[in-house]
């Protein structure tokens, strides 16, 4: 049952009172509208099991007054018999208002009757169901990210005022528990919990601690681990319309940022000076989110060693994609025909005098007879003898 207010509710009704007998009611007491007096009207209903069947017998089935009694909706407008006539805008003990401020519903943690006269609301089998209130915690507080985590339902221990098995306060979380998983309902400080005291500040396995890089706003504590600001997979913590940036994981869209730069250019060869390049020709890409050397490195993203890959200078130095040159990652417009090999190339296979269109004499699959590298669109994406690796001629 929940705890009721109902003298403070009708603590200030001071209505004339009709057909009385010197001065008092003719079927209560005196101090039926005195919330100090032993015979107010919500200790008798409370005497007698809370059974507003009773008081319909003379106020009305609606509460709204008969010939033979007043109206309960003078004081109570909702009725007698509504919600908050008992329990006003909520209950305010322990931490009551900070679940309410938090949005946490009434049946998360507790039956709610759709009438008074529900079996174990105010009464069971006829009589009044003692307090406390009974809690049965469903919905939130019972979601389970992970099932190997969950050890037995939520629960809640009167006498120690914690509750177990608990989502919310993260005690479902295994090894990514915080601090205090299971907080007492009777400690209950000012302002939001920490957020170590739910879940690790970062988790185990994660390196990272701007938890926004990853997890939207707005979708906290819904049951779920969300991963993505945009969506699934790759692109909801990088990239956009590709698994590469942008957008940075600092948010960063322009490619004078180190952490987008070439990325595009790279993975989608808008020159068409080759195919595609992909991710893992320079990174090491997880299988999962969850796997080692994702989450638990911290930034910046480790580059394949064989490319020289200098942070400070933004180049490559070995990389044979671009040979001797070396354009830096944060500028554009640095790479064409001529800016990785001569052209023509300085060997002795080479005339000083060859034109592009001569290119196509011994590299056929590489470039077509208007010095056009040929690039074949097909169902698993662009491919290119050019730039692959492999130096083809007769």
């Amino acid at each position: 049952m929940a705890i009721f207010a109902v003298a403070a509710a009708t603590a200030a009704c001071t209505e004339p009172r009709a057909r009385t007998v010197d001065g008092c009611l003719g079927v209560h007491g005196c101090g039926v509208l005195d919330p100090t007096s032993a015979e107010f009207h919500g200790r008798e209903l409370a005497d007698h099991d809370w059974d507003f069947g009773l008081c319909a017998t003379c106020h009305g089935a609606d509460f709204a007054g008969t010939s033979a009694a007043p109206s309960c909706t003078t004081c109570h407008a909702a009725g007698p018999t509504a919600c908050a006539t008992c329990h006003g805008a909520g209950p305010r003990t322990g931490a009551h208002l900070t679940h309410a401020t938090a949005a946490v519903t009434c049946d998360g943690c507790h039956r709610v009757p759709t009438a008074w006269s529900d079996e174990g609301h105010l009464r069971i089998a006829g009589r009044a169901d003692p307090a406390p209130a009974e809690v049965a915690m469903t919905t939130l507080a019972a979601a389970t990210p992970r099932a190997p985590d969950r050890s037995g339902p939520p629960s809640f221990d009167a006498a120690t005022a914690t509750c177990a098995q608990v989502y919310c306060h993260g005690d479902v979380l295994g090894g990514a528990g915080g601090v205090n998983p299971r907080p007492r309902w009777t400690d209950d400080p000012p302002g939001p919990a920490r957020c170590d005291s739910c879940h690790g500040q970062p988790p185990p396995g994660h390196a990272w601690t701007t938890c926004a890089t990853c997890h939207p706003s707005g979708r906290h504590l819904d049951g779920a681990i969300d991963v993505g600001i945009t969506g699934a997979g790759c692109t909801g913590c990088h990239g956009g319309a590709t698994a590469a940036p942008p957008r940075g994981l600092d948010g960063a869209e322009f490619s004078t940022a180190i952490g987008v730069g070439a990325h595009t250019a790279h993975l989608t060869a808008p020159h068409r000076l080759g195919a595609p390049i992909a991710c893992a020709t320079c990174h090491a890409v997880p299988a999962t989110v969850t796997a080692p050397g994702h989450l638990d490195s911290a930034g910046p993203a480790e580059v394949v060693a064989a490319l020289g890959w200098d942070r400070a200078s933004a180049t490559c130095a070995t990389a044979w994609c671009h040979r001797a040159a070396q354009p830096v990652w944060t500028r554009t417009g640095e790479v064409s025909c001529g800016s990785c090999h001569g052209v023509p190339p300085a060997t002795p296979a080479h005339a000083p005098t060859m034109a592009l269109s001569t290119c196509a004499t011994c590299h056929p699959t590489s470039v077509d007879g208007f010095g056009n590298i040929i690039i074949v669109d097909g169902p698993s994406g662009p491919t290119s003898h050019h730039l692959d690796g492999v130096v083809d001629a007769p």
